[in-house]
């Protein structure tokens, strides 16, 4: 998926739950239902938010070539 469609998606995910919330609160009468729609709500609205935050990585990071060559020096520090 492309970063733009994870972020609407995200989007669409928190208004969902907003709306989940407003009819749990407003509409529903009997109590389990409730509860149900109302903890449905939080987690829709949970992973909405965390789908607008998520990090993405677009290009992977290019590490720079390192020479690991090991040099011999005589002037070392360590006794031998």
């Amino acid at each position: 998926m492309t970063n733009w469609k994870i972020r609407i998606l995200g989007l669409v995910l928190m208004i969902l739950g907003g709306f989940l919330f407003v009819w749990s609160v407003r509409d529903i009468t009997a109590e389990w239902p409730q509860i149900f729609v109302g903890l449905l709500s939080v987690f829709s609205t949970a992973i909405g938010f965390g789908l607008l935050i998520m990090p993405l990585d677009d290009k992977p990071e290019v590490v720079p070539n390192i020479d690991l060559k090991v040099k011999n020096t005589d002037d070392s520090s360590t006794p031998e």
